[in-house]
């Protein structure tokens, strides 16, 4: 199975995350791509006013929800 993996704040989710992810799908084939949100970014810090942790990761699980090859992980979450 071909998997792509795209990490991220995801502060907030938008179409152009859903749109990059697409054309790497479709251009090498991929299976399925792992959306992956991080729970505290290491390399910036979140606005004041950002989304939770939480609902940032509802947001992606929403976001990827139609697509069967765009699959929502908390796999960063649960680290």
């Amino acid at each position: 199975m071909k998997t792509g993996v795209l990490g991220g704040t995801f502060n907030p989710p938008h179409k152009g995350h859903l749109a990059a992810a697409n054309a790497v799908h479709e251009a090498l084939g991929l299976d399925k791509v792992l959306f992956i949100p991080t729970n505290l970014p290491p390399h910036k810090k979140l606005p004041k006013g950002s989304a939770t942790t939480e609902q940032r990761c509802e947001m992606v699980r929403l976001m990827t929800e139609p697509y069967p090859w765009a699959v929502y992980s908390d796999l960063e979450i649960q680290r």
